[in-house]
């Protein structure tokens, strides 16, 4: 099926298209499950269908797949920035920590005492920036309930209640959202020498108004926390992003924390009540379930010492997210339906398609908690062997997307010039696990100083390591640095990760070792490196821990170059 503009589109077909989507990993997991322990193919797999429960084995670990793709782990010696700085070619002593302790600590809002009323006219601009920019992107809000609330807002006023912390909490990110792919950086004076620099910070009179909104949801918090329905579960996801937007990740982290904790309290209501619901809530309760967990989860990626997310025990079902048969709306707004109809197919597709990804992030995570800097080529073998099989896997998640999301094929081939936002965001997602199986074995080869890998594996390892290296330079060159969204502070970190990988297979050549010398960094790695450094310079005055980034970096680099 190929989605063209202005062409009609099927729901039947979306459902057809979205669970194959979504499937495509999973029965290929439980596949591969069955193949590494039973050597050969169960009776249903050699029809051609995914093996029924009884017949699915568990792995090595005795975990079974979903809880693999399900569950997050503490932590893994190739993801967070920390751990990758344990690799045994980075000196011991470090000259500061990546994370200073004023990450956990909120910003001051300037305008935390301010009210403002905004016109009709402008509620109404604010409603279509957010559907345009914002949810396509998280598409976890009832849309049809969101235009009801703003027609209570313009007919009666804000209120002390959810629903009006709600609709500010929207506002609120609708007035700092900047506009897909500028650069937004900026000139501003230095405030110790008066010499112009570059910054990112978002321009004041977005800010502000933003801010105000902000506070204004905030001061209404309690009535979304002592909320009942889905609408409190959205007003936290949506501060969530709010912080995250402006580089206060444990506070964004605190905020889907307990999203989380209203979603499984709403669950557990539902589950004993027994009540009939519609089809549009069940959607929405189903996309919030995803959206708290993956939030969680991508933090803890990068800060693996907060707590596991609760929600990869609760007893909810893994199932297919749904979404609403038609667009609809009132008649307000009836001059936006067709607009709404036409982006959303895309934006659901990429939901479903990021969900199925990142529980194969999760697998990769899990399988990442066996590398060891000690192991033997029997250990080596029996890990690489989980790695490939996750990388055909990958490839089968490649092979399901629908021609909506389809991107140019990374490393060769660049994106094209007016690449969609949302390709752009699976191209990057794509890139992200890729360049995951490939850093195991860059770690592989990197620990290997008693040479106990043989001839073939340091070849194998080596081309595979070597390719990550190229994804690394890849996401250097092709991403967007300086457009600023709700994972620009991760982005940092995780552009800095890049830097580190490329940076430790330099330092690991130079120690001569046997198993790296089939590993090929790209020539001019350096320059690479040079431009995570200037991002993290630019993006330092944000705050969150991005300069400490930029002062080890630099250290590093000192002694590498």
């Amino acid at each position: 099926m190929e989605l063209r503009r202005g062409a009609s589109f099927s729901w039947e077909r979306f459902e057809i298209l979205g669970g194959k989507i979504l499937k495509a990993i999973e029965d290929q997991g439980q596949l591969i499950a069955n193949l590494s322990v039973q050597g050969g193919l169960s009776n249903n797999s050699t029809n051609g269908h995914p093996p029924e429960p009884h017949d699915l084995h568990v792995d090595e670990t005795g975990d079974e797949i979903e809880a693999h793709s399900r569950k997050d782990v503490l932590s893994t010696p190739i993801t967070a920035s920390d751990d990758i700085l344990k690799w045994n070619v980075f000196p011991v002593d470090k000259p500061i920590r990546t994370l200073p302790a004023s990450v956990f600590s909120a910003k001051m809002n300037p305008y935390s005492n301010e009210i403002s009323h905004p016109s009709p006219e402008r509620i109404l601009e604010l409603r279509d920036i957010y559907l345009s920019k914002f949810e396509p992107l998280t598409p976890f809000v009832d849309n049809e309930m969101f235009d009801d609330l703003v027609l209570e807002v313009l007919r009666d006023g804000l209120k002390d209640s959810v629903s009006s912390c709600f609709v500010l909490s929207i506002f609120a990110l609708a007035a700092i959202w900047g506009n897909y792919p500028e650069d937004e950086r900026r000139f501003t004076s230095n405030a110790d020498n008066g010499s112009p620099t570059r910054t990112v910070t978002v321009p004041e009179h977005r800010f502000k108004e933003s801010s105000i909104y902000f506070a204004m949801a905030q001061s209404r918090m309690s009535y979304a926390l002592q909320d009942d329905s889905l609408l409190g579960v959205s007003c936290y996801c949506l501060m969530g992003s709010w912080y995250w937007y402006n580089f206060e990740p444990v506070q964004g982290w605190k905020m889907f924390r307990t999203a989380s904790m209203l979603w499984e309290t709403y669950h557990q209501k539902q589950t004993l009540g027994g009540s009939e619901r519609s089809q549009q809530e069940l959607s929405l309760e189903q996309r919030l379930f995803w959206t708290c967990m993956k939030a969680e989860c991508e933090m803890r990626y990068e800060l693996p010492n907060l707590p596991l997310c609760t929600l990869q025990d609760s007893q909810f079902s893994f199932q297919l997210p749904s979404f609403p048969s038609e667009a609809p709306t009132s008649r307000l707004f009836v001059c936006h339906a067709r607009d709404r109809r036409n982006c959303a197919p895309t934006a659901f597709y990429y939901f479903l398609a990021e969900i199925s990804l990142r529980r194969l992030l999760n697998r990769a995570r899990n399988a990442a908690t066996k590398l060891s800097p000690n192991l033997d080529s029997s250990g080596a073998r029996m890990v690489a062997e989980k790695f490939t099989q996750l990388e055909e896997q990958l490839q089968r998640w490649l092979e399901c997307l629908p021609p909506c999301l389809y991107f140019n094929l990374p490393p060769d081939s660049l994106p094209s010039e007016a690449e969609p936002e949302l390709v752009k965001l699976m191209r990057e997602r794509y890139v992200e696990v890729r360049e995951l199986l490939c850093r195991a074995f860059l770690y592989i080869c990197v620990h290997d100083h008693a040479t106990q890998l043989t001839i073939p594996q340091r070849r194998l390892y080596g081309a595979k390591a070597s390719l990550g290296l190229r994804l690394n330079t890849y996401r250097i060159e092709t991403e967007k640095p300086f457009y600023r969204h709700c994972g620009s502070w991760i982005a940092c970190r995780v552009r800095f990760n890049h830097a580190l990988c490329l940076l430790a297979a330099a330092r690991a050549k130079n120690l001569d070792t046997e198993s790296t010398k089939f590993i090929e960094i790209p020539i001019n790695w350096q320059d690479y490196v040079i431009k995570v450094k200037d991002r993290l310079d630019t993006w330092s005055d944000q705050g969150g821990g991005i300069e400490q980034l930029s002062v080890t970096l630099s250290w590093l680099a000192s002694q590498s170059f």
